[in-house]
């Protein structure tokens, strides 16, 4: 998706408000690591307007992440995996493009092999 007002555009969002209510992704007395949905894996896979020097010039993109992936991926169990960043797609050579396009590729053959990342504040705010 792309990253949009430093979240994530409004139909996905309402996407994830429809399909991950009460009782089937979350339980008040069940959530974090004891989440509904504690056997499925999420990554987040988005593109930024802004390069990545401009994310770091207000601090580290993770930060933009933790209501989302932490709020409510990892609120309803979910283990989350190292986000897919590429940082302003529109803005960058025809070869910059095709090595993005290139990485995800080569990310996606060995997902299944990644650990999850410490869904906790330390990873987000460093």
């Amino acid at each position: 998706f792309p990253l949009f007002w430093f979240s994530m555009p409004a139909i996905l969002k309402g996407w994830m408000d429809r399909v991950l209510v009460q009782g089937f992704a979350y339980d008040l007395s069940k959530s974090y690591d004891g989440g509904l949905l504690q056997d499925k894996l999420s990554l987040f896979s988005f593109t930024t307007g802004g390069t990545k020097e401009k994310y770091a010039s207000s601090g580290d993109v993770r930060y933009l992440l933790w209501p989302m992936q932490h709020g409510i991926m990892h609120f309803c169990g979910v283990k989350v995996l190292e986000p897919h960043i590429c940082y302003a797609p529109e803005n960058v050579s025809e070869e910059k493009r095709k090595e993005m396009l290139t990485a995800w590729t080569q990310r996606l053959k060995t997902l299944w092999k990644e650990e999850p990342i410490k869904c906790s504040p330390e990873w987000y705010f460093k």
